[in-house]
């Protein structure tokens, strides 16, 4: 269980934010917006993964990315999509997916001496 709570809530939530901020633009230059928003996502899980001695916050960094992008995914009532079926839609979304799963998943390395 994680010691510190605050962390985790704090990673999911701006994991929440980086999702709705990079889908809304995700569309706008095609390459070069999707490719820095998969590089902004990978970049903050692994910030978070370096930063703690557990992989809690980083996971609950990747459940909020995930889940926002999941949810703004969705058809809204009125009919509109955020995340239409198109080339930038699939990169963000299973670029996102892959970054997210690679490092939350990558074993851990300590670079320190045994005594």
């Amino acid at each position: 269980m994680p010691k510190h709570w605050g962390t985790v809530i704090g990673a999911l939530l701006g994991g929440i934010v980086l999702a709705i901020i990079v889908t809304v633009v995700h569309q706008v230059w095609f390459p070069w917006l999707v490719v820095g928003g998969v590089a902004i996502v990978g970049l903050y899980v692994t910030g978070l993964r370096l930063s703690n001695d557990s992989r809690w916050p980083a996971s609950a960094g990747a459940i909020g990315v995930l889940g926002g992008v999941f949810l703004l995914a969705q058809r809204s009532p009125g009919g509109s999509v955020l995340i239409p079926a198109n080339d930038a839609a699939l990169v963000w979304v299973y670029g996102s997916a892959i970054i997210c799963a690679l490092v939350v998943l990558w074993p851990n390395v300590s670079f320190r001496v045994r005594q």
